[in-house]
C-alpha cells in the first residue's frame, strides 16, 4: 500500500487482517537496513515509506502477481496532521524539510506547514508516477474508506470477514495530538532553538 502517510494506513492494515488467506502488516520492515522489502507472498503491508522504495517495488514484484493500493487524504488535512506531529523523533516530514529542501534554521508555523504540503505532494507525484501504465491498483480515499476499501477488495478478487472488517474500518487510530508539555527551562530552551519543537498556533 503506497500513501502519504496520515491517511489511515494503521486501520487499513488492521482492517487487511480480515481477509482471507493473507497476511497483513503496519510498518513491519521499515527499521530493516537490509531485506527493506523482503514481504512474503500473499501480504498486504502499509508503509508510507514504500513510495520512496518504488524501483525496488518494481524490480522485485512482478505486476501480474501484484495489487497496489494508493491511500489518500485530502492533502491540507494531511499536511496539518503532519505538522501537529512535527516534534516526534522520527519525523518524516521534518526529515524532509532539511534533507530535501535543504532549509538549516527553524521553521516558523507557516513555513512548516508549507513545507508538509510540500511533501505531500512530492509523494502524490511519485506515486501517480509509479502508477502510470498500471492497472493492478486500486484508490482508497480516507473519507470515502468503507467503500472504497471493498472496491479495492473486488478490484484484487479478495474476500474476507466483512463484519471485522467493517468494524476495523470505523475505528479512529493514530490521532494526531499537539505535544502540550510545559515542561522545565531546559525543555522551553530546546523548544526555541530546536527545529523539532515549532510553536504553533
Amino acid at each position: 500500500m503506497l500513501t502519504t502517510g496520515r491517511a489511515g494506513s494503521t486501520t487499513f492494515a488492521r482492517a487487511s487482517q480480515h481477509i482471507d488467506g493473507m497476511t497483513a502488516g503496519h510498518e513491519t520492515r521499515a527499521r530493516y537496513l537490509t531485506g527493506r522489502l523482503d514481504y512474503p507472498d500473499n501480504h498486504i503491508e502499509a508503509d508510507n515509506r514504500l513510495v520512496w522504495f518504488l524501483g525496488g517495488l518494481d524490480r522485485l514484484f512482478d505486476d501480474a502477481d501484484t495489487h497496489y493500493v494508493y491511500l489518500t487524504r485530502d492533502p491540507d488535512a494531511t499536511a496539518l496532521s503532519y505538522r501537529e506531529r512535527w516534534h516526534i523523533r522520527v519525523s518524516i516530514v521534518r526529515a524532509f524539510y532539511h534533507g530535501m529542501l535543504m532549509q538549516r534554521e527553524k521553521p516558523a508555523p507557516d513555513q512548516a506547514l508549507l513545507a508538509c504540503r510540500r511533501f505531500i505532494d512530492a509523494v502524490d507525484d511519485n506515486v501517480r508516477f509509479f502508477l502510470k501504465g498500471r492497472s493492478n491498483w486500486s484508490l482508497v480515499r480516507l473519507e470515502n474508506i468503507e467503500e472504497d476499501f471493498l472496491a479495492f477488495m473486488r478490484d484484487a478478487g479478495l474476500h474476507g470477514d466483512m463484519t471485522a472488517i467493517r468494524a476495523e474500518l470505523g475505528a479512529k487510530r493514530n490521532v494526531s495530538k499537539r505535544d502540550k508539555k510545559k515542561g522545565t527551562g531546559l525543555r522551553r530552551l530546546l523548544t526555541r532553538f530546536s527545529s523539532s519543537k515549532i510553536d504553533l498556533p
